[in-house]
C-alpha cells in the first residue's frame, strides 16, 4: 500500500462520564479499518481512523471538527457520541463538504435542518419514542405515567417524543420532572411519584440506574420504561443489578436489534470481544457505520481521487447490507437510514432480552422470544 492513507476523522469522548461509550465507539470503527486495511486497503491506499477526544463538549467538539476540517486527507468523518455536540458541529461539517455519519445520536434535529451531508446512521428519538409508547399501551396496557428526563439534549427530546407519543396512543402523562445530570439521591422524587401512575419512565443515561434502586428500596414495583440512553450494560445494566428484576422489571428499547438477529453480528462481536473485551453498548452500530463510509469512499476512488464531494456523492447513494439491521442500509431524502428499527427489551438473568422489535413506521412485528 503507498504511503498516503486515506483518513477518517473519529469525534467521541475519552474521558468523564462518556468515555466507556466513547471509547467502545472508536474501537468499533478501528476494527471495521483494520477489517479494511487487512483486506486490501482502498486502490493501494490505507485507511487510517484518526480519533479525537471531543469530552463530550461543545467547544471541545468544534475544535475537533476544525482539526478534521484542516486535514486535507481527511475525506470524511464519524460521530459524535452526545447529541448535543453532534448538533452543535454539524454546521461546520456542512459548510466544509466533509461528510458525516452519525452512528449514535438520535435528536431528530440532526437529519432534519437541511444539512445534506449529514446522515444518521440509528433511529431517531420520535421513531424509538413511539415504538416504546405504544408497546406500553398497547401490549402492556399502561394508561398513565410519570415522566423524568436528564436536563440534556438527549434527556429532553427522548422524553418529550416519547410523551407525545404515549398521549396520542392513548395515555395520560400525569407528571413530569427533570433532574440534572449526574444526580444521585432520588429518594424526595421517588416518594413523591403519585401512585396512580401505572408506569415511570425515564428519558437520560447515567441516572438510570439509581433512580430503579431507589424505587425498588422504598417497594415501587411499577414498570420502569427508558429510552436507549438506558441500553447499555456499563451505566445502568451492572450498577443496577437485582433492582432491574424486582417488580414489574424494566423496558429498555434501544436502536439496534440483540446479537445474533442479524448475520455477521455475532463474527464482528467475537472479533471485538476478543480484542476490546465485552460489547457493552452500540458497537455493532458503529462498526456498520464504519464499514458503510468505507464502502463509499470505495467507490469514490474509482473515478479518481476520493475527494470530499465524490465521497459525499457515493455515500448518498449507497445502499449495502450490514450487520446492524436485517434491511439494506440506504438512505432518506434528509439521510436518514431507512433500515434503522427499534428493539425492546426486558432484562432477566442480569442480561438485556430481546421482546420485540418495531419498524420505523411504528407498526410492530411479532415479539421475539
Amino acid at each position: 500500500m503507498t504511503d498516503t492513507p486515506l483518513k477518517i476523522g473519529v469525534g467521541v469522548p475519552l474521558g468523564g462520564m462518556g468515555e466507556t461509550l466513547g471509547r467502545e465507539m472508536a474501537n468499533a470503527i478501528q476494527l471495521a479499518v483494520d477489517g479494511a486495511n487487512e483486506a486490501g486497503g482502498i486502490n493501494g491506499h490505507r485507511i487510517e481512523a484518526v480519533v479525537l477526544d471531543d469530552k463530550g463538549r461543545e467547544e471541545d467538539g468544534e475544535r475537533v471538527v476544525k482539526e478534521f476540517v484542516r486535514n486535507a486527507a481527511a475525506v470524511a468523518a464519524i460521530g459524535h457520541y452526545n447529541s448535543n455536540v453532534t448538533l452543535h458541529v454539524a454546521p461546520l461539517y456542512a459548510a466544509a463538504g466533509l461528510p458525516l455519519i452519525g452512528p449514535i445520536v438520535s435528536n431528530p434535529a440532526l437529519t432534519h435542518s437541511g444539512w445534506s451531508n449529514v446522515y444518521r446512521f440509528t433511529n431517531s428519538d420520535d421513531a424509538t419514542g413511539l415504538a416504546i409508547a405504544q408497546y406500553m399501551v398497547r401490549q402492556l396496557g399502561k394508561k398513565t405515567v410519570v415522566v423524568i428526563q436528564t436536563d440534556t439534549v438527549y434527556g429532553r427530546s427522548m422524553s418529550k417524543e416519547f410523551a407525545a407519543a404515549f398521549e396520542a396512543a392513548g395515555g395520560s402523562v400525569l407528571r413530569r420532572h427533570t433532574v440534572q445530570e449526574g444526580e444521585r439521591n432520588f429518594a424526595d422524587l421517588v416518594a413523591s411519584l403519585p401512585r396512580e401512575a401505572s408506569a415511570i419512565f425515564y428519558g437520560g443515561t447515567f441516572e438510570g440506574a439509581p433512580l430503579v434502586k431507589e424505587m425498588r428500596t422504598r417497594q415501587d414495583d411499577r414498570l420502569f420504561a427508558t429510552g436507549d440512553g438506558c441500553w447499555d450494560v456499563g451505566n445502568f445494566l451492572e450498577p443496577t443489578g437485582a433492582a432491574a428484576e424486582q417488580g414489574e422489571g424494566v423496558l429498555v428499547l434501544s436502536a439496534c436489534p440483540q446479537l445474533g438477529e442479524i448475520a455477521g453480528s455475532l463474527e464482528m462481536a467475537d472479533r471485538y470481544e476478543r480484542r476490546f473485551g465485552r460489547i457493552r453498548n452500540y458497537a455493532v452500530n458503529a462498526f456498520d457505520a464504519a464499514a458503510t463510509l468505507i464502502d463509499a469512499i470505495r467507490v469514490a476512488s474509482n473515478n479518481g481521487d476520493p475527494t470530499r464531494d465524490r465521497v459525499a456523492d457515493a455515500l448518498r447513494g449507497i445502499h449495502r447490507q450490514g450487520i446492524a439491521y436485517e434491511q439494506k442500509i440506504s438512505w432518506d431524502a434528509n439521510g436518514d437510514n431507512r433500515a434503522a428499527v427499534t428493539a425492546l427489551h426486558r432484562i432477566e438473568s442480569g442480561r438485556f432480552r430481546q421482546v420485540a422489535v418495531v419498524k420505523k413506521e411504528g407498526s410492530q412485528d411479532s415479539p421475539v422470544g
